[in-house]
């Protein structure tokens, strides 16, 4: 009886102990699964927010000054500036846009100040866009003249003051060369009245351009080629050949070119060090990484903007 019984006993209760093993290997796989999941969730997470949603950058020049200083931190928001395009006059930080920094562009800050569609005036003393007038920076290099009368002198002086000899060249009546604007003011003070009068800024032309829009044609200008020739070059993956202020592209003259993407002009707070469109040109959209939301820490520490560590 005893082994009629075991017999009859041994079949279902072999089949609940598997049965409930294997529930048992099921709930220690999903937990496991769900570890694994956790964990990448929480690595990823806060890469994926600093990639495509915001990111928290430290300011290390005065580019900004005084709207942010040298050691202020501040929020970007990329996920808003994807969603949206951007206003006149907010701060975005962005990547330069010239073909030399390609593989290591450094990140800049700079303010909106032409959308899409706006015309920019530049002149020999600022700027104006859309009627709002901004000034020249006083780093900003222009071409003087100075006649043959006052050249002993006026080198003698450039050494005394430590400026550098800048693309000297013999001109018409004496010498020419290339000085900033408190370069200038600083060689004016040593000069008498009579060989200011022969010291002389060299005026360049005034020109207009308008800040593309996407999918617009435009005519090529001297202006365009002037400011845009980065955009241009890049527009045309590289094919663009500048000559004689006209644009070839396989041997053939352009006469009217489309942008596939909208372009900005910035222009920093402080004209003294801030790096912008007057040295950048053209700020294409894909190189504004996004725009700056708010400062969140104030610091009178210093050091080019980069992402906080």
């Amino acid at each position: 009886m005893a082994a009629s019984v075991g017999t009859a006993c041994s079949g279902p209760c072999t089949e609940r102990n598997g049965l409930s093993g294997l529930r048992t290997k099921r709930e220690f796989v999903k937990r496991y699964l769900s570890l694994i999941l956790l964990s990448v969730g929480v690595v990823a997470l806060p890469v994926i927010t600093h990639i495509c949603i915001i990111s928290s950058c430290r300011i290390s020049t005065s580019s900004m000054s005084e709207a942010l200083h040298k050691g202020d931190y501040v929020l970007v928001s990329k996920w808003r500036f994807r969603k949206r395009l951007l206003n006149r006059n907010d701060i975005v930080l962005l990547k330069s846009p010239l073909m030399q920094d390609r593989r290591n562009a450094p990140l800049l800050l700079s303010r909106c100040i032409a959308l899409p569609g706006d015309t920019v005036i530049v002149r020999d003393d600022g700027y104006t866009v859309n009627g709002e007038e901004y000034p020249r920076s006083p780093t900003t290099l222009q071409t003087y003249a100075i006649t043959e009368g006052i050249s002993v002198r006026f080198l003698a002086i450039l050494e005394e003051l430590g400026i550098p000899h800048r693309e000297i060249s013999d001109g018409s009546s004496g010498l020419c060369l290339r000085l900033t604007r408190f370069e200038e003011y600083r060689i004016r003070e040593e000069l008498s009245p009579g060989m200011n009068a022969s010291f002389v800024r060299s005026a360049s032309s005034a020109y207009a351009i308008v800040v593309p829009l996407r999918g617009v044609s435009y005519h090529i200008t001297e202006s365009l080629l002037s400011a845009g020739r980065e955009a241009i070059i890049q527009e045309t993956g590289g094919m663009a050949v500048f000559r004689n202020d006209n644009l070839y592209i396989k041997d053939r003259r352009i006469s009217t070119i489309s942008f596939s993407q909208d372009y900005y002009w910035l222009l920093s707070d402080n004209i003294d060090e801030g790096i912008d469109s007057r040295h950048l040109g053209l700020i294409p959209r894909s190189h504004i990484i996004g725009k700056v939301q708010l400062r969140w820490y104030s610091s009178p520490s210093s050091g080019n903007v980069r992402p906080s560590e």
